[in-house]
């Protein structure tokens, strides 16, 4: 009996049922994530109203930016490391829905109290939701699906998370155009905000009820040991990659959150200028998917995944050293730091020993989150003592650090570890 059109299809994507409802539940949580997340320093920086001068960011604005994204990170730490626990314990099923109910919680809470606080702890109940669901992801497709098949699904899963990061902002750009003909730009941020948060909380109401209706239930396997004899049983290979990842996510984090304020304080671009770069590397990762999904199963995927490391550590430089007007050159070099992610998380997933999976992937992320949480807060610092020139420039310092880490110390038991997905399942 020959294939259907659409089996065919969901075969090339590497999509059942299962993955198939959390994939859209991600969707559309991602789609309300994005709706407001870019535009969130800029907003804490409206709801400050303390602005030292123009073409400048007060000490205040700027404190709490790295504030939030230190909290962030702490947050997200625990997030993953419980996310894995509790998906062990609960299921596919139902710790993903206890998790929306919790980002739920936040948007009602970000709604209904306007204070700076209440908005950075809501804020981080709502960030918590994709730590928490990232072990849930790991295990349906390591659980669900063969080996060969899983580069292709973490690829259609990078997909339709960069999807939202490109509706989102787009979405932003065009709701602060319209609100900017009637108000300033603070009142604009302040009367916008709501209005986005708001939308993304229907369409988290939306992904609840799909995954209440439509996801099957499939019992966890077996629970043994505590977190230590999971760290224990982590393979050389993972470990030395978690090494690499922490030192470019330090390039990362140091920059993140600031740099739509750089964009904003010196370099003069408007919010849909600002929002436009940001979709433009979103589009430019999105477009490397599909193609590099495919051609893993022809050349592996290592050298995809020591792409990822180069882009990362070249995008601060190329920021500021880009000339009034080539800023778009940076976010092309940003968005290609997303080749290689579809490959590490294939890796990352083959290796990781079925029997501790969700916990294991939950403690390799949430040990990254804890080892970066305080670069956002040396990155305001940085800034604050040497200006933003001086803060990218240490970025990519870290940034190079970590690729080097990785070609000469991670990259060979990689490339052997690698060497599993062409086993058959």
């Amino acid at each position: 009996m020959s294939e259907t059109p659409q089996n065919r299809l969901a075969n090339f994507l590497a999509i059942n049922r299962t993955v198939g409802i959390v994939l859209l539940s991600v969707l559309l949580f991602g789609l309300g994530e994005q709706l407001w997340h870019p535009f969130l320093p800029l907003f804490l920086k409206s709801q400050t109203r303390e602005i030292a001068a123009v073409g400048q960011i007060s000490d205040a604005a700027l404190w709490t930016i790295g504030i939030y994204a230190c909290l962030l990170n702490l947050f997200q730490a625990f997030c993953y490391i419980g996310g894995g626990q509790l998906t062990a314990r609960l299921g596919d099923r139902g710790s993903l829905f206890l998790f929306g109910i919790l980002t739920i919680a936040g948007y009602v809470l970000f709604l209904i109290v306007a204070h700076p606080a209440a908005t950075v702890f809501a804020c981080l109940l709502i960030l918590g939701w994709e730590s928490l669901s990232m072990p849930v992801t790991f295990t349906t497709v390591g659980a669900t699906l063969a080996k060969e098949q899983r580069g292709m699904a973490f690829a259609v899963q990078s997909i339709q998370k960069r999807l939202p990061k490109i509706l989102g902002p787009a979405c932003i750009a065009g709701v602060m155009w319209f609100l900017s003909t009637h108000y300033d730009t603070d009142e604009a941020r302040l009367v916008g905000m709501p209005f986005l948060v708001g939308t993304a909380l229907v369409l988290g109401i939306a992904s609840l009820v799909v995954q209440w209706r439509f996801m099957p239930h499939r019992p966890p396997p077996k629970m043994e040991g505590n977190t230590w004899s999971v760290l224990a049983q982590f393979p050389s290979s993972l470990r030395r990659l978690l090494l690499a990842e922490i030192l470019t996510r330090w390039c990362d984090w140091l920059v993140r959150e600031l740099v739509v304020i750089y964009l904003a304080v010196e370099r003069g671009l408007s919010d849909s200028e600002i929002f436009g770069l940001v979709t433009l590397q979103h589009v430019v990762a999105m477009l490397t998917y599909l193609p590099i999904g495919r051609m893993t199963r022809a050349v592996g995927l290592e050298p995809f995944i020591g792409l990822t490391f180069v882009f990362f550590g070249l995008f601060p430089l190329t920021l500021i050293l880009a000339p009034e007007g080539w800023e778009w050159l940076a976010f092309i070099v940003y968005g290609l730091r997303e080749i290689g992610e579809p490959a590490r998380k294939a890796m990352i997933t083959t290796n990781m020993p079925e029997a501790i999976r969700a916990r294991g992937v939950g403690l390799y992320w949430g040990m990254r989150a804890f080892a970066v949480c305080t670069s956002a807060l040396v990155g305001a610092w940085l800034w604050q003592w040497g200006g933003p020139n001086v803060l990218f420039v240490i970025a990519f310092a870290c940034g190079i650090l970590g690729t080097v880490v990785y070609y000469v110390f991670a990259r060979s038991e990689a490339t052997a570890a690698i060497a599993n997905l062409q086993e058959p399942s």
